[in-house]
């Protein structure tokens, strides 16, 4: 039997602060896109502190388009370093294409229900790809006294 491993599970780091009142020391906004000096777009996902109980060392992060998250160099001086905000189009277009792919995947949704029921109205069986996918159900523990209550 292998040795069972030592150790509690891993420290949880901090949330990122998001209210108006943090953010808005480092002159931005939740959700706000930041064009950074290299041309990338940005957007801000909130405030990380060394020290979460004394709120000390704070620094803004961002999630670049690839999905990465980092923090933002420069502080509340990042405006000197060339870190602009978008202009207001930029976050329109944002939000439109957001909701455009909410609708695709809603119509993709409707489109499979459209073509099962007219599959069951025909008495013909449902092809495997429009059926969901399984649900992973959790194993069940077993009662053979292991994790049992002792007496």
């Amino acid at each position: 039997m292998a040795p069972k491993k030592k150790g509690g599970s891993k420290k949880k780091e901090p949330a990122y602060e998001t209210s108006s009142d943090v953010l808005g020391q480092f002159g931005l906004k939740l959700h706000e896109i930041v064009r950074t000096p290299l041309g990338l777009q940005v957007t801000v996902i909130g405030v990380k502190y060394e020290n979460p109980t004394t709120k000390a060392g704070g620094q803004v992060w961002v999630r670049y388009s690839t999905g990465h998250e980092a923090p933002l160099e420069g502080g509340s001086n990042a405006a000197a370093l060339g870190f602009r905000r978008c202009t207001e189009a930029d976050h329109i277009r944002r939000d439109v294409l957001a909701q455009e792919v909410e609708l695709q995947k809603l119509e993709e949704k409707r489109r499979v229900v459209e073509e099962v029921l007219k599959l069951k109205q025909q008495g013909l069986p449902i092809p495997e790809h429009l059926l969901p996918p399984p649900k992973a159900d959790k194993p069940k523990k077993k009662e053979d006294g292991k994790g049992a209550k002792k007496k």
